[in-house]
C-alpha cells in the first residue's frame, strides 16, 4: 500500500495542464480589444485557431470547462485516497476536527483572497464605469450574493454569482462536498460504492429534471452535476489502493472517441450531461493511466517540460482563484485609467500580472496557511 505522504508527480502534470488550459482560454477570450495591424491580426487568428481546436477536441460544449471536470475528479482522488488507505486498517479513529482544520486552511485563505479581488473589480467598475459588456457582466452582484460568496456557502446559492470572480462558485461546490465528506467516508467504509454511485447519478438526473425551472448556469456548476465527477475520483482512489488499478492507454482512446462521437450527434435532451459524464470517465481513466505511467517512466519526472507543468500544478489553485479578477482589473484600468485599447499590451499585461499575483498569493498566503510540511499536503491537494 502506498504511503500517505506520497505525492504523485504525474498528477501534478495533469493538474498543471488543467490550470493552464483554464487560464489560457480566459486570457485569450477576455483580452477582448480589437487587434490592429498585420502582426496583431495574425496573433489573434493563431490564438483563435488554438482555442477552437481545444474546443473541438476536449470541450463538452454546453457544459463545464473540461479542465474543471478534471479538477473535480482529481480532487475526489486526492482527498479520499489517504482515508481509503485507513479503511480496514487497525489504528485510531479519524479525527474529523483535524480534517476540517486542514480543509479550511487549504481552501479558505486563497478563496477569500480571490473573492476580495473580485469585489475590488466590482468597486472599481462602479467607481469609474465603462461600457465594456464583459466588465458589466462580471461585476453584477447583490448584497445577498456577496454574503453567500464570503460566507463560503455559494455552493448552496440558487443564483449565479459573478461578483468579479464567478469561477469561485465551483470552489463553493467543493466546500460543500468537503463539509459532507464524513458521510461519504462512512458509506465508503461500509463498501457502499454502488449506493454512492447511484446517488451521484440520481443527482445528475435531478439536475436534468430541474433545467426548465432553474438557471442552467447554476445547475451545471452545482453539486448536483459536479458531485458525480468528485465521486469518480474517489472511486479511482478506492480501486487503486485496494486493487492497484491501472489503465491501458487504449482505454483513453476509446473514451475520447466516444466523447467525440457524442459531440457529432444531433442535439437531444440530456446530451450535454452525457458528454460531460463521458469526459469525466476519460479523466478517471487518465488518472489510472498516469499512476501506471509514473511507475514505468521515472526519468520523465526531471525533464524540463515535466518540471514546468509540475510547477504550474503546484500553483494551480491560486492561479485558478485570482486570474479572473486580475484580467478584469487590467481591462478596466486600460479603459478607464489609461484610455488605451492596445491588444498587444492587453495580452501582455493580462499574462504577466496574472502570473505575478498568482505567485504572491502562492508564497504569501497559500503556503503560509497550508505549508509544505502539512501532514496531508502530498496526498490532499486541491486541483
Amino acid at each position: 500500500m502506498a504511503q500517505l505522504s506520497h505525492r504523485y508527480w504525474s498528477l501534478d502534470i495533469m493538474r498543471g495542464i488543467c490550470s493552464l488550459t483554464v487560464f489560457l482560454n480566459h486570457w485569450f477570450l477576455w483580452s477582448n480589444f480589437a487587434p490592429f495591424g498585420g502582426v496583431e491580426m495574425w496573433l489573434h487568428r493563431w490564438l483563435d485557431h488554438g482555442f477552437w481546436a481545444f474546443v473541438s477536441l476536449a470541450w463538452p460544449t454546453g457544459g463545464q470547462h473540461p479542465a474543471l471536470v478534471g479538477f473535480f475528479v482529481l480532487s475526489g482522488f486526492c482527498v479520499h485516497r489517504p482515508f481509503e488507505c485507513r479503511i480496514g486498517q487497525a489504528g485510531p479513529p479519524v479525527k474529523w476536527r483535524d480534517y476540517f482544520s486542514r480543509r479550511v486552511g487549504r481552501i479558505m485563505p486563497v478563496y477569500w483572497t480571490g473573492a476580495l479581488l473580485g469585489l475590488l473589480v466590482v468597486a472599481a467598475v462602479h467607481l469609474r464605469p465603462t461600457e465594456d459588456l464583459l466588465l458589466m457582466l462580471h461585476t453584477a452582484v447583490t448584497p445577498a450574493q456577496i454574503t453567500a460568496r464570503l460566507g463560503g456557502f455559494s455552493g448552496l446559492w440558487p443564483e449565479e454569482i459573478s461578483a468579479g470572480n464567478y469561477i469561485l462558485s465551483t470552489v463553493g461546490v467543493e466546500i460543500l462536498i468537503y463539509a459532507v465528506y464524513p458521510l461519504f467516508f462512512l458509506a465508503a467504509s461500509a463498501r457502499r460504492w454502488l449506493l454512492l454511485g447511484l446517488i451521484a447519478i440520481g443527482l445528475h438526473v435531478l439536475a436534468l429534471m430541474l433545467q426548465p425551472y432553474v438557471d442552467p448556469f447554476v445547475l451545471f456548476s452545482s453539486v448536483l452535476v459536479m458531485g458525480l465527477f468528485w465521486y469518480m475520483g474517489a472511486l479511482v482512489a478506492h480501486w487503486h489502493e485496494k486493487h492497484e488499478w491501472t489503465v491501458p492507454g487504449w482505454w483513453l482512446g476509446g473514451a475520447w472517441a466516444l466523447f467525440l462521437s457524442l459531440k457529432l450527434l444531433p442535439p437531444f435532451y440530456g446530451l450535454n450531461t452525457l458528454k460531460q459524464a463521458v469526459w469525466g470517465v476519460l479523466c478517471m481513466w487518465l488518472i489510472g493511466w498516469l499512476l501506471g505511467w509514473e511507475k514505468r517512466s521515472g526519468a520523465v519526472r526531471d525533464r524540463r517540460w515535466s518540471r514546468v507543468l509540475r510547477w504550474f500544478g503546484r500553483i494551480s489553485y491560486p492561479l485558478y482563484a485570482v486570474h479572473t479578477p486580475v484580467i478584469l482589473l487590467v481591462n478596466w484600468a486600460m479603459l478607464s485609467v489609461i484610455g488605451s485599447r492596445n491588444f498587444t499590451w492587453q495580452l501582455t499585461a493580462n499574462l504577466v500580472l496574472s502570473l505575478a499575483v498568482t505567485l504572491v498569493v502562492h508564497h504569501q498566503i497559500e503556503q503560509r496557511f497550508y505549508p509544505a510540511s502539512s501532514p496531508d499536503r502530498g496526498a490532499v491537494r486541491r486541483s
